[in-house]
């Protein structure tokens, strides 16, 4: 698959993971969980790390009131500098190197979970 093929296919499930996803307490905590586990260690996800992540990097909360903000958890994987450490299931890498921050292996199930987390951070 090619690896613009999700980032590209993404948006369109995006009103979908507003309502039905959203809703669902599991996926949210799932997804709340996947984000402090892996982000946290660059951005501010909630209260939780509120003191955590990286000053010059965005939290969650700020990227979700941007109005491309959606799009960037959806395609985050292809945004620098993730793409240096991030390995997504059934997309290709960005690079051939080896990652040059501990890597992060996500599935689409993953993701899934992330987005319908952040569609609570509106």
């Amino acid at each position: 698959m090619p690896r613009w093929l999700p980032a590209l296919l993404l948006p369109a499930f995006l009103p979908f993971a507003d309502t039905a996803l959203a809703q669902d307490g599991g996926l949210v905590s799932e997804g709340r969980s996947i984000s402090l586990q892996h982000c946290a260690r660059c951005h501010v996800i909630d209260p939780a790390n509120g003191l955590g992540g990286i000053g010059s990097t965005p939290s969650f909360k700020l990227l979700m009131t941007l109005p491309d903000g959606e799009h960037r958890f959806v395609s985050f994987f292809d945004r620098r500098p993730h793409g240096a450490f991030i390995r997504m299931e059934g997309v290709e890498p960005l690079t051939t190197l080896p990652p040059n921050a501990a890597e992060i292996r996500l599935t689409a199930d993953d993701l899934d979970a992330i987005l319908a987390f952040v569609q609570t951070l509106k």
